[in-house]
């Protein structure tokens, strides 16, 4: 769901990031984030969002609002999830953790790039393919919790760094502030993917919009934007993040037993809500863009790997395949050059 986020994520990522840089060394043993991230999460009101202005609004809302909320429930994720043995032994199932930046995170570490874009992967995969790089990637999708929190402290420190001082020429100025805003949008646009944590509820509710938006009549539908309703929903139901596949199991039974009919309310109330606003022209997400870059990347790709079957689902896999085969099965392409 690029299209609908959780404003809350990223404050409380930062806020908890923030919170383990200052613990002690023996607690950060203990200690993974993704279970705290979930922990504060599941006890404050989701923020979703679908458009730059709502983005925007819900950040502010919860600055303004939840400060110091978020600030007292990380620390007590902290002291709460500390001896829970799930941690090791019961993570939460790859197959939930998919998005499109989650997919952007496995292309940097199968090539070891702390700081990759879309725009940059097909050169990236040309550039590999000619020099054999596929002896040194690395192995499977599972980041442990030692790397986990090493890459975060890491990113921390990145982003404290990044603000820069302005020239006072004017045009250089603005060059930087574009800079600046792109850099803080894809920080935006990666945040999360790090760490092991999903909210259940997300692809429930949009599978249930689609099918409820399939049964209206096809002029209706047209007015419909799945995004808007789904954020709707997972506004007014409470979040439910988990970090483990027991926890998954759990929230599950707990949505089939006790939510289902709440859920299929609201959508309806959703539904009708969104068909009869005015019609609207607002921007998208501010990290849609790099979805854009996305889909031209994979066009770039299927050409460049001969496979039509590549999507941002499978990205990551199809290319670390292809690098893995021989040399003389890989496929052959002009050079720009020669084009």
């Amino acid at each position: 769901m690029s299209s609908c986020r959780n404003a809350l994520e990223e404050l409380v990522i930062e806020e908890s990031e923030a919170q383990y840089k200052r613990l002690g060394a023996d607690v950060k043993k203990r200690v993974d984030l993704s279970e705290v991230i979930a922990y504060t999460l599941n006890r404050l009101p989701p923020m979703y969002a679908t458009t730059q202005r709502g983005w925007v609004q819900q950040r502010k809302r919860a600055e303004q609002e939840l400060g110091s909320a978020i600030t007292k429930t990380v620390r007590n994720g902290f002291l709460s999830t500390q001896s829970d043995v799930l941690r090791q032994s019961d993570p939460i199932p790859e197959h939930e953790l998919i998005s499109q930046a989650r997919s952007l995170f496995k292309l940097r570490k199968l090539f070891s790039k702390d700081y990759l874009k879309w725009k940059d992967v097909p050169e990236i995969v040309r550039d590999a393919l000619d020099s054999g790089y596929y002896q040194s990637l690395s192995n499977g999708s599972y980041v442990s919790l030692d790397r986990r929190n090493s890459l975060l402290a890491r990113s921390y420190a990145v982003r404290r760094k990044s603000t820069a001082i302005l020239p006072s020429a004017s045009k250089v100025a603005r060059t930087e502030k574009d800079i600046s805003t792109e850099m803080k949008d894809f920080e935006s646009y990666m945040s999360g993917t790090i760490y092991r944590y999903s909210n259940i509820l997300e692809s429930l509710v949009n599978a249930i919009v689609e099918r409820r938006a399939q049964r209206l009549d096809e002029t209706v539908q047209q007015k419909v934007n799945i995004d808007d309703v789904a954020a709707y929903v997972l506004n007014r139901l409470p979040p439910m993040y988990a970090t483990s596949r027991r926890g998954l199991q759990n929230l599950r039974q707990r949505v089939k037993s006790e939510m289902t009919s709440q859920i299929i309310s609201i959508v309806k109330e959703a539904l009708t809500k969104v068909v009869q606003a005015p019609e609207r022209s607002l921007s998208p997400l501010p990290f849609e863009k790099f979805n854009v870059e996305l889909e031209e990347s994979l066009v770039q790709l299927r050409e460049l790997l001969g496979r039509d079957d590549i999507t941002w689902r499978n990205v990551a896999e199809a290319v670390e395949e292809c690098l893995r085969s021989p040399r003389a099965d890989y496929p052959t392409w002009r050079a720009k050059h020669d084009v």
